[in-house]
């Protein structure tokens, strides 16, 4: 198991996650019917996530494994922490594919964060455009330039 919290690196407020896991057999189907219905889903459980610059499930190498990569505001424990309270359900059948994944899921938290670090890889280049934004800080300077936009138009 990797040490606790070394592997990810952060920037500024940005912290990066790649994880790479084993598929179960059949899992790949499976999985794309998850990710394909989360993906469409206007009310995807995702976005009850409010940290995430980006995230990424992708499955690899001839339907045997699934790559995960987000960035992400703040640390790894309270990232993963919010998975497991705020979307347990989108997180078990994302990684409920996947080999060893816990039988409690994410709400078991110690037993997820032992198997997230344990399929954790070290991310050999981590670049983040604006390291000291956050999420938060990010929507809030697209919603003055929105303000800003009409007023510009009705003066114009």
């Amino acid at each position: 198991m990797p040490p606790p919290d070394t592997i990810s690196k952060t920037i500024g407020v940005v912290t990066e996650l790649t994880v790479i896991a084993p598929l179960k057999e059949g899992g790949a189907a499976r999985l794309r019917q998850v990710l394909g219905s989360l993906q469409v889903n206007p009310e995807s459980p995702i976005k009850q996530i409010d940290t995430i610059h980006f995230a990424r499930w992708v499955i690899i190498d001839n339907d045997t494994r699934l790559l995960f990569t987000s960035n992400f505001d703040g640390s790894l424990e309270a990232y993963l922490r919010d998975f497991s309270i705020k979307t347990p359900q989108g997180m078990d059948a994302i990684f409920g594919n996947c080999e060893g994944y816990p039988a409690g899921g994410c709400q078991d938290f110690e037993a997820f964060k032992q198997y997230v670090r344990c399929h954790q890889v070290v991310t050999d280049l981590f670049y983040a455009a604006y390291p000291e934004s956050t999420v938060k800080a990010v929507k809030k300077a697209l919603e003055v330039k929105a303000l800003a936009d009409q007023i510009i138009e009705k003066l114009s």
